[in-house]
């Protein structure tokens, strides 16, 4: 099981058919795979052989494609970047992940410098869509490439490590998920079972390379169908995508969706190609999928629920997106799981717990990660008896869908992005004017759930909505920052041990609602 078997694959079986469609760019699977190949050998130059870890901070784009699959060629890991994030959470991730080289967008040179100043071990910096570079040092991504003869396929693969995609932490500190060729190989494998694919499969990219939805686009080659890419998600854009490539599968989230469906000048295109919406981080709201019914009859929905460590292991399916399921409440559930892995219920003990019963939901399968980079403790918490204890709370049905109710660990979940309660609090404390905070999810309709921050400051000291916002933004990136800020005069509430009882913050947020998160 080797990521770029899939590669192989399609360069036999389709060689000129179209495999990427990126701006003005237009290359069939013969030219791709030949790409791959010298893009692994401009690698090589560099120094990267087995092992070697290869940083990647750039939006979406064909490189980026190209990346993920002349790394391992060349016998590397690949560690994307997620452009987000401040300057010091990027330098802990590329210092951690013992990165060689950086590969990076000129639009980001003012972030790739730095990390290059702070990390001695980096050593090499390809800018990849320029000809020169504000990094000094930097070397051009045509003229290392012009330079490099194409490189034999070193076939890593099986538990070889491919990739550690790095996501936030409880403690504030990232935690790098380590996923092998295996364990990539076998959700493409899930994937595909699920959406039943084949070649003329146009899929068009919108959510960030960076985040493990990059798994669409291992997918979408591993049928030989065409990639379609945007550099970011821009809801009119990707509507003229559709219309002019006639995309027929697109995978997003709810809010996403929302924006192009009512976007002003949806009725300008024609969006009749488009077959499957695929989607995850929340459910989507009923009145959305009552509008697209309307809007497009032919549309399929589907949903996936996973995390960075187990990606889709519960899968909602078309035949669960009709107006019946909705009235029947199978569109809150996360769906049931997959052929490819087990998902339980189980109480404190570990013990699985009735149907119907709240828990917290665990996961076993081939997909599940190796754990994380660097940290053995933090791995054997996760995995415990082969077992990937998710930190979400939910219930199995008679019929083995899972509804999820709450989050066990302290994380929210807006727009897509994963935000650790910990971690901003850890932010919003240093502000001088605060004694005692605490960062919540409450509901919002655009991202699903909004950090929120409530607040109890110093006697004597004054600070503003707009003061705790911004000094949070000169320190995480954007997402992770409040959206809001609640002032108290009294102590917020604790337990015995000096706990923040946030679970009597939320209640009134969530109050009358089926699902807590």
């Amino acid at each position: 099981m080797e990521l770029t078997q899939s590669l192989h694959r399609a360069v036999q079986v389709n060689p000129e058919g179209l495999a990427i469609i990126a701006g003005e760019t237009r290359r069939s699977w013969r030219e791709f795979h030949a790409l791959v190949a010298r893009t692994a050998g401009m690698l090589r130059q560099l120094g990267v052989t087995r092992d070697s870890k290869v940083a990647i901070l750039s939006m979406n784009s064909e490189r980026f494609v190209a990346c993920l699959y002349a790394v391992p060629w060349a016998g590397g890991v690949l560690v994307p970047l997620n452009f987000r994030l401040q300057l010091d959470e990027m330098a802990w991730i590329v210092d951690h992940a013992e990165a060689d080289v950086l590969l990076f967008e000129e639009q980001f040179a003012g972030l790739a410098g730095e990390l290059r100043a702070r990390i001695p071990r980096l050593r090499h910096a390809v800018v990849m869509d320029a000809e020169g570079s504000a990094v000094p040092g930097a070397v051009s991504w045509a003229t290392a490439l012009a330079g490099a003869a194409p490189l034999a396929d070193e076939r890593r693969g099986g538990s070889d490590l491919a990739a550690i995609f790095y996501t936030g932490g409880t403690t504030g500190v990232p935690k790098g998920v380590m996923h092998t060729h295996e364990t990539l190989f076998h959700f493409i494998l899930t994937f595909l079972m699920s959406e039943h694919v084949d070649s003329t499969l146009v899929h068009l990219h919108i959510t960030p390379m960076f985040h493990l939805s990059c798994i669409g686009v291992l997918a979408t080659t591993a049928v030989a169908g065409t990639h379609v890419i945007l550099p970011k998600f821009d809801p009119g854009e990707a509507l003229r995508a559709i219309d002019e490539h006639k995309v027929s599968c697109c995978l997003s989230v709810p809010a996403m969706f929302e924006r192009m469906l009512f976007h002003p000048q949806v009725d300008e295109y024609c969006l009749d190609s488009l077959r499957m919406l695929g989607y995850a981080a929340s459910p989507m709201p009923p009145r959305i999928l009552e509008e697209a019914r309307r809007r497009f009859p032919r549309l399929r929905f589907a949903q996936a629920y996973g995390m960075t460590e187990a990606p889709g292991p519960l899968y909602l399916g078309p035949e669960h997106h009709t107006q019946e399921a909705v009235d029947a409440g199978l569109t809150r559930s996360a769906g049931r799981p997959v052929a490819t892995c087990e998902v339980r219920i189980v109480d404190t003990e570990g013990r699985e717990a009735g149907r119907g019963t709240v828990g917290e939901i665990v996961i076993r399968g081939p997909f599940v990660m190796r754990g994380y980079w660097k940290d053995p403790e933090l791995s054997r918490k996760a995995i415990r008896d082969g077992w990937l204890h998710t930190g979400d709370a939910g219930y199995m049905d008679a019929a083995g869908f899972v509804y999820i109710t709450d989050r066990i660990k302290d994380m929210i979940i807006s727009g897509g992005e994963n935000v650790y309660s910990t971690e901003v609090e850890g932010v919003v404390s240093r502000h001088p004017a605060v004694a005692q905070c605490a960062v919540i999810g409450i509901p919002s309709a655009q991202w699903g759930e909004a950090v929120h921050a409530i607040v109890v400051l110093n006697e004597g000291m004054e600070a503003t909505e707009a003061d705790i916002m911004a000094f949070c933004h000169q320190r995480i990136a954007g997402y992770k920052c409040p959206r809001s800020v609640e002032f108290r005069e009294q102590p917020l509430p604790m337990n015995a041990a000096g706990k923040i009882l946030k679970a009597q913050l939320r209640d009134p947020h969530w109050a009358g609602r089926p699902r807590r998160i």
